[in-house]
C-alpha cells in the first residue's frame, strides 16, 4: 500500500514539472506594440515610365530688329525664368531715338501748359473788358434817353415861349453828344466780344494742339520705347535652353522670319508616358493622382494626374502595355525628356477604415493573424483583410479601433 502511495506521488510530480515546463516554453512576449486606429490605405498601380515634352513644348525665340549680338548670357542646359535677359542687339541708335522722343514730350508738356495759362488770363481780361464795355453802353444809354427827353422838352417849351432858343440849342447839341457818346459805347462792347471771342478760340486751339502733340509725342515715345526693347531679347516663359543658334558678335537680320536666337523648352509642358500591363489598365482611370520618382533624384518625389489613355498599345518585349499620360507636376525644372520615371498610379483611396502597419499582419496556417495584446498576455487573432500599400494595411474584421496589437514578438 505505502509502495503504492509512492509512485502516485512520483507520478504526479512529474506531470507537474511537465505542464510548467510547456508553459513557459510557449510564451510569447510583444517587441513592439501599436494601436489600432482610423486612417486611410490606397490601392496603387506600380509601372515605369518616361518623361516626355509635349506638342508645342519648344519656343523658338528671335529678334525683331536687325543688328550686331552685343550680349548673350545663355547655354545649353540652362534654365531660365519668365522675363530673364537672354541676349541684346547693339541699341546705340536706338536709344538716340528714345532720347528725342523723351525730349519732344517733355518739352511739349512744359510749354504748352504755360501757353495755355496765357491765353486763359487774355480771356479772363477779355472778360473783364466786356462786363466794362457793358456797363458803359448801359449807362450811355441812361444818359441818353435823359438827353432826349431834356431836348424833346426844350422844344416844347420853346413852342409855347416858356424856353429860350439858346436852351434849345444846346439841349440839342447835348443829344447829340450823347448819341455820339451811345454809338461809340456799341461799337466798344462790340469789339470787346469779338475781342473775347477770339481769346476763347485761341484757347480753344491751344488745348486742341497740346492735346494732340500730347497724343502724337506719347506715341512716338511709345514707339521708340517698343523698338528699343526689341534690342533686349528675354524669355517668354520659364524653361531649359535646348538650343543656341547664335553668339555673341554675330550679326542678325530681321526680315520676314525672325532670326533665332534659343529653343526654350517648356517644363509646363513636360508629361509622364506611364506604360501599364494590359492586366492593369482597366483600372485606370483620367484624373487619378500619380506619384513618381526619378533615378536622378531618388529621395524626390512628384504629383500628377492621369489626363489620357491612349488606345493604342505598346509591346515592348513581347509584353502589352498602354501609354497612361500625365502631366500637372511641381518642381519641374528638374526634370529631362527621357529620364526613366517609377510611378505608383492611385487607384483608390479608403478613408476613415481601421489600419495597422504591414509587419503587424502575419500569415500562419493558410490565414492572416495578428498578435493581440491583452493586458500582459499576447493571443493569436485571426483577421480579415482588405486593401493594403506600401504602410498600412486595413483590417475588415478581427480587431477594433484602439486595441493594441504586437509589430513583431519574441518567445520565451
Amino acid at each position: 500500500m505505502k509502495k503504492l502511495l509512492a509512485l502516485i506521488l512520483t507520478l504526479m510530480a512529474v506531470a507537474g514539472g511537465l505542464l510548467l515546463f510547456k508553459g513557459k516554453k510557449e510564451r510569447i512576449v510583444p517587441v513592439k506594440v501599436v494601436e489600432v486606429k482610423r486612417g486611410e490605405v490606397k490601392k496603387v498601380i506600380d509601372a515605369t515610365g518616361i518623361v516626355k515634352p509635349q506638342v508645342g513644348a519648344e519656343i523658338k525665340v528671335g529678334a525683331r530688329i536687325s543688328g550686331t549680338v552685343i550680349k548673350e548670357t545663355v547655354k545649353v542646359g540652362d534654365f531660365v525664368k519668365k522675363g530673364q535677359l537672354i541676349a541684346v542687339i547693339d541699341n546705340r541708335e536706338l536709344a538716340e531715338s528714345l532720347k528725342r522722343a523723351e525730349a519732344n514730350l517733355e518739352e511739349i508738356k512744359r510749354t504748352y501748359p504755360k501757353r495755355i495759362k496765357e491765353q486763359e488770363l487774355k480771356v479772363e481780361s477779355a472778360q473783364a473788358d466786356v462786363k466794362a464795355a457793358r456797363a458803359k453802353l448801359k449807362a450811355e444809354e441812361e444818359n441818353y434817353a435823359l438827353k432826349k427827353w431834356q431836348f424833346e422838352r426844350q422844344a416844347e417849351l420853346l413852342k409855347i415861349g416858356y424856353t429860350t432858343e439858346e436852351k434849345y440849342r444846346s439841349a440839342k447839341r447835348e443829344l447829340k453828344l450823347a448819341e455820339s457818346s451811345l454809338k461809340s459805347a456799341r461799337e466798344n462792347l462790340k469789339r470787346a466780344l469779338l475781342n473775347l471771342k477770339a481769346a476763347k478760340e485761341e484757347l480753344k486751339r491751344l488745348k486742341a494742339e497740346f492735346e494732340e502733340g500730347l497724343k502724337k509725342a506719347e506715341a512716338d515715345l511709345k514707339t521708340a520705347q517698343i523698338r528699343y526693347s526689341y534690342s533686349y531679347i528675354y524669355a517668354p516663359k520659364s524653361g531649359i535652353i535646348s538650343f543656341v543658334s547664335t553668339q555673341e558678335g554675330e550679326t542678325v537680320v530681321a526680315g520676314l522670319n525672325a532670326p533665332q536666337f534659343v529653343t526654350i523648352l517648356d517644363p509646363e509642358k513636360l508629361e509622364n508616358w506611364i506604360y501599364v500591363d494590359e492586366t492593369e489598365i482597366g483600372k485606370v482611370k483620367k484624373g487619378m493622382e500619380v506619384v513618381f520618382r526619378v533615378d536622378a533624384y531618388r529621395d524626390k518625389v512628384f504629383k500628377g494626374k492621369v489626363v489620357e489613355i491612349y488606345p493604342k498599345p505598346k509591346i515592348l518585349n513581347n509584353v502589352v502595355y498602354y501609354v497612361v499620360v500625365a502631366r500637372g507636376f511641381k518642381d519641374v525644372e528638374l526634370l529631362r525628356p527621357e529620364m526613366t520615371t517609377h510611378n505608383q498610379i492611385i487607384a483608390g483611396i479608403k478613408k476613415g477604415v481601421l489600419v495597422v502597419p504591414n509587419q503587424a499582419v502575419k500569415w500562419k496556417n493558410g490565414k492572416f493573424i495578428i498578435y493581440k495584446v491583452e493586458g500582459s498576455k499576447v493571443v493569436e487573432v485571426p483577421v480579415k483583410v482588405g486593401w493594403s500599400d506600401d504602410t498600412y494595411t486595413e483590417i475588415v474584421s478581427g480587431l477594433r479601433e484602439g486595441d493594441k496589437v504586437a509589430l513583431s514578438v519574441r518567445r520565451e
